[in-house]
């Protein structure tokens, strides 16, 4: 059998993992996470279910478990199936982005490394989704090789959210906490504690948000590609430079207040710069306060609040 038939997702389970990413998002904007198990069965293919959430932490472009919550439904489900080939998968929303693994996802999928494989799976509201197999050893081998392929899915039932559901949500899904800032208030004239970070954003101001944080995310992700590959040769200065120019074409037409900074220098001297230069350091921002929001978000997953 070979690695893309190897797994699939009942149509319950697929539609409980739409249900959440719904009740996320249309209660706070917000992504949010779980994890499933992976079971293998008789006919040699691993059957993916049992979708919970834990408690955990969430932003409209970052979800944190719970660590000791991740350990309790490792145990319970161990102990219920009692199956040393079986696996656990890792699971989140990106709500109304596309399906794709952003720099934080990464991370994460590193520290599921094992002594095996282990599975990750993101999907958004339009039931696009990436399934990734992450092969760390095989044999006794260091292998550490990631392959995203097809899931297995049938599509019959409907995606339904219960007040259950919901009561859940409630009770396991929370916002970083805020920071609260005191300052002078020159308008009024008067010395008063100013929460920040809590202020309400309403809807347009919160997609705004999003659309922007996942718009750095994946600029920053797409120069990784890039740079990778002119420094490997697999680009030459002028490919290198075009494709620049085709990202920065697309951040002009959505207005988003970045662009890349196309170097002028010889292949030689950019590949010494790069080599000592992060790609988030290529890009040119119209205002600081925004590239630090940016960079913040991209680093630890959340804006704690939006624009000031």
């Amino acid at each position: 059998m070979n690695l893309d038939s190897l797994f699939y997702i009942p149509e319950k389970s697929w539609y409980e993992l739409q249900s959440w990413a719904t009740i996320a998002y249309e209660e706070d904007k917000n992504e949010i996470s779980g994890l499933m198990t992976a079971i293998p069965q008789e006919d040699g293919r691993y059957k993916l279910s049992d979708v919970e959430i834990l408690k955990q932490e969430n932003t409209g472009s970052n979800t944190t478990l719970d660590g000791d919550a991740v350990s309790e439904y490792k145990m319970k489900y161990a102990m219920k199936y009692k199956n040393k080939d079986m696996k656990f998968v890792w699971w989140h929303s990106h709500h109304t982005m596309d399906a794709f693994w952003s720099g934080t996802d990464l991370k994460e999928i590193d520290a599921w490394e094992n002594d095996s494989f282990s599975l990750a799976l993101v999907i958004n509201l339009k039931e696009e989704y990436k399934f990734r197999v992450s092969v760390w050893k095989a044999g006794g081998l260091e292998i550490n090789q990631h392959y995203d392929i097809p899931l297995s899915i049938e599509r019959s039932a409907k995606t339904k959210v219960t007040d259950k559901m919901k009561t859940l949500y409630e009770e396991l899904c929370d916002s970083p906490t805020a920071i609260v800032h005191s300052g002078y208030n020159w308008n009024r004239g008067a010395q008063m504690g100013i929460n920040y970070n809590n202020r309400m954003l309403n809807t347009k101001e919160r997609e705004e948000r999003i659309n922007l944080e996942s718009a750095y995310s994946q600029t920053i992700e797409k120069l990784d590609v890039l740079n990778d590959a002119f420094m490997d040769s697999s680009l030459n200065l002028r490919q290198y430079k075009k494709e620049l120019k085709k990202i920065n074409k697309v951040l002009k037409d959505k207005s988003l207040p970045f662009k890349i900074t196309i170097p002028s220098d010889n292949k030689h001297d950019i590949i010494q710069s790069l080599m000592t230069t992060m790609s988030d350091e290529m890009l040119e921002f119209e205002d600081e306060m925004v590239r630090s929001k940016c960079q913040e978000s991209y680093t630890w997953g959340g804006w704690y609040g939006g624009y000031q």
